[in-house]
């Protein structure tokens, strides 16, 4: 019998485990830890923020919100010797604007609203056209600024514009009632910054003196000359802003600005209109190119006037052509001619070399180096005077007379009459003038005695003449009459610098000389009621390229004989080598010298009658 099969074990089911899961006092454990993780990481930044970086952060928002602008001083008053004034800064503002600020209509953008979305929309046309009608800008490109809110720096980065220049130099009554008129409307972003405007309330009454400005500078005559001191030191203003403009009580600064000082000039504002005005007339009358006029006291050297011919208005010097904005008389350079020849014989006397009756025996020419030179009159052998050689003007007279003494000698004199360097008046671009080194060979020495062979200026001219009418004490030349604070009291400048270059003997007989010039051509130099003396000169101009271009034409005077107290001294240039000093500047000195003497209160000669002495002997 056979076994049944066993029967398979039985398979035991294995039972999957599962995860335990966390109670719910577990899950609330991690939760509160992972909050108080949260907390201690936001606790540790507000640490470093309140605490650690306060400073810095604080120091980094006040950067942007605070504004820094310069305080511009007040710029000095230029005035004449009688108070009338040349040069003075009018108050005015250039309108600017904050486009970033109108966009939000003075509001964090996050805090806007419609109604101020909708007022920032149409508030740069609104503002531009009110703007324009109180400036007389364009409309079109005020509203183009004021919209601009947005700019890219150099960085390629998008940033607020905060500030556009929509007028310059707007009156400051202008922006009073500009100002009124926008918040009227309750328009927000538009300021005034200070720019004062420079003034020159004569026009063109010595604007080749004064000067004028460009860019917030002097930039000709003594606006240039005392920039630093006329300018003042500017100051400077922080403070804080918000979209709403400036916070009333937040952090300000203010280092405030130093006003410039105030010039009193020797200019006599009055004269010099007159001699302007005369100048320009007998230029154009005898087709010249350009004219100077100096009227000097010769006792302290002050300028009474200086006129310049063509001139401009320094209220637009733009317009002027380029050579008429300097100052001819201490620019110009040229020889002085037969005027030379009042110092030469000044020297001469001086060192004992010769008197007004002493006699040279001459002929119609003579030989110097290698040129010959002749007088201007028609003669044959002579015997002239010292006093004849200075009134006939002998070319020939004056280098024989002025052999006797040595071309050092000679060249000493010259620069002891300030000849050959610059004057004290320290205009912008003055010339020294060209004078030969004491080494100078015999032939230069002959051409300096009759006004050739070196080259002089105007002011240097007149102040060299006006050495012989005080008595042979040359007195620097000076502009400048006084100076002090900006609105305060003037103070007298120092004393100009003098020395004497020759002896009173030397200068009266100089100047007695010079008036028989006077007496020689009374018809078209004497003055009623005067004693004068006068010289003329005439020159060839050299030019820039080598040669001679054209001529210069010259007369120097001074008034009263007896007692100097006026110098006049008139240079016309021309073209050409028609003309001579007395037919062309005479009439000017004779005018001008008329009208110097009764406005100075100089009392009339005594005796006007003078004999004329003896020139040429027979």
């Amino acid at each position: 019998m056979s076994r049944p099969a066993p029967r398979p074990a039985p398979t035991r089911r294995r039972r999957r485990r599962k995860a335990k899961l966390a109670s719910s006092a577990f899950r609330l454990r991690v939760l509160v830890l992972a909050v108080a993780i949260l907390f201690s990481v936001a606790a540790a930044r507000a640490v470093q923020i309140q605490v650690v970086s306060a400073e810095a952060m604080a120091a980094e928002a006040a950067a942007k919100m605070t504004v820094g602008r310069d305080v511009p001083a007040q710029r000095g008053t230029i005035t004449g010797r009688d108070g009338q004034v040349l040069a003075l800064t009018e108050a005015t503002v250039n309108v600017i604007a904050d486009p970033s600020m109108i966009a939000t209509n003075g509001k964090e953008p996050e805090a806007m609203r419609d109604s101020d979305r909708a007022k920032a929309e149409v508030a740069p046309a609104e503002m531009a056209a009110i703007i324009a009608s109180f400036t007389g800008e364009s409309a079109e490109a005020i509203e183009a600024k004021l919209r601009q809110a947005t700019t890219t720096n150099a960085k390629g980065e998008t940033v607020a514009v905060k500030y556009a220049i929509l007028a310059r130099q707007v009156r400051s009554s202008v922006w009073v009632e500009l100002n009124a008129a926008l918040n009227q409307g309750k328009y927000v972003g538009v300021f005034r910054e200070s720019n004062p405007k420079r003034v020159y309330p004569m026009g063109s009454v010595a604007s080749n003196i004064v000067g004028f400005m460009s860019e917030g500078k002097g930039r000709t005559g003594l606006e240039a000359a005392q920039e630093d001191a006329l300018a003042g030191t500017k100051g400077r203003e922080q403070f804080e802003t918000s979209p709403n403009g400036r916070i009333p009580l937040g952090n300000q600064e203010l280092i405030p600005a130093v006003d410039g000082k105030d010039f009193q000039l020797t200019i006599d504002p009055d004269l010099q209109w007159m001699v302007e005005r005369r100048l320009a007339q007998r230029v154009d009358e005898v087709g010249g190119n350009w004219g100077v006029v100096v009227v000097q006291d010769p006792e302290n050297g002050e300028i009474l006037a200086m006129a310049n011919y063509p001139s401009y208005d320094a209220n637009s010097p733009g317009q002027a052509k380029p050579g008429d904005t300097g100052n001819r008389a201490v620019t110009a350079m040229y020889e002085p001619g037969s005027v030379q020849k009042v110092l030469t014989l000044a020297a001469l006397m001086d060192a004992g070399l010769t008197t007004p009756d002493s006699t040279y025996r001459i002929g119609p020419t003579v030989k110097v180096g290698e040129h010959t030179v002749s007088d201007a009159f028609k003669h044959g052998d002579i015997d002239i005077t010292t006093r004849g050689i200075l009134v006939k003007s002998s070319n020939v007279g004056a280098i024989t007379a002025s052999r006797a003494m040595k071309p050092a000698q000679l060249r000493d004199y010259m620069a002891g009459f300030g000849l050959g360097q610059k004057t004290a008046l320290g205009l912008p671009g003055e010339q020294s003038g060209s004078l030969p080194g004491a080494g100078m060979p015999q032939f230069q020495a002959d051409s300096i005695a009759f006004g050739y062979g070196l080259s002089v200026t105007s002011v240097q001219m007149a102040s060299a003449v006006s050495a012989i009418a005080n008595e042979g004490v040359y007195t620097a030349p000076s502009l400048i009459k006084a100076t002090g604070d900006h609105g305060g009291a003037l103070v007298p400048v120092a004393e100009p610098e003098t020395h004497r270059v020759v002896s009173e003997e030397a200068a009266r007989a100089t100047v007695e000389m010079m008036e028989q010039r006077t007496l020689d051509s009374a018809a078209q130099l004497a003055i009623p009621g005067y004693r004068t003396g006068t010289k003329t000169g005439t020159a060839r101009l050299q030019a820039a390229s080598g040669g001679y271009a054209g001529q210069v034409a010259s007369i120097v005077g001074v008034a009263p004989v007896e007692d100097p107290q006026l110098v006049v001294y008139v240079l016309i240039a021309r073209p050409d080598t028609m003309g001579a000093g007395l037919g062309m500047a005479g009439p000017v000195y004779r005018d001008v010298m008329s009208l110097a003497l009764p406005r100075y209160g100089v009392q009339p000669s005594n005796h006007t009658d003078q004999p004329k002495l003896t020139l040429i002997k027979e």
